[in-house]
């Protein structure tokens, strides 16, 4: 049986460091050891899901950025030109 948490990377960076430092008497030593896997992997996991969000937020940003850039240029493009020094015949 499984039980779920959900912990945070600081939560779980703090229990695998406390894996290091408690006394393993032998017949828990593989059970420590598969704690000390799971908890990496999890870690890992965090650690690349708030990559994958900081770069999707980056992205969209950029995005936004072009957008806008891109508005204005039409804005641009849509402004009269003024005339050079022609006057109209009266």
């Amino acid at each position: 049986m499984e039980a779920k948490i959900n912990l945070t990377l600081e939560e779980s960076s703090l229990l695998r460091n406390s894996l290091d430092v408690i006394q393993i008497q032998g017949k828990n030593a593989k059970m420590v050891a598969n704690l000390q896997d799971k908890l990496e992997e999890s870690i890992f996991q965090l650690q690349m899901n708030i990559q994958m969000a900081e770069e999707e937020k980056r992205e969209k940003e950029a995005a936004k950025i072009q957008q806008l850039e891109e508005l204005k240029s039409q804005e641009e493009a849509k402004k009269p030109t003024p005339s050079r020094g022609r006057k109209p015949k009266s």
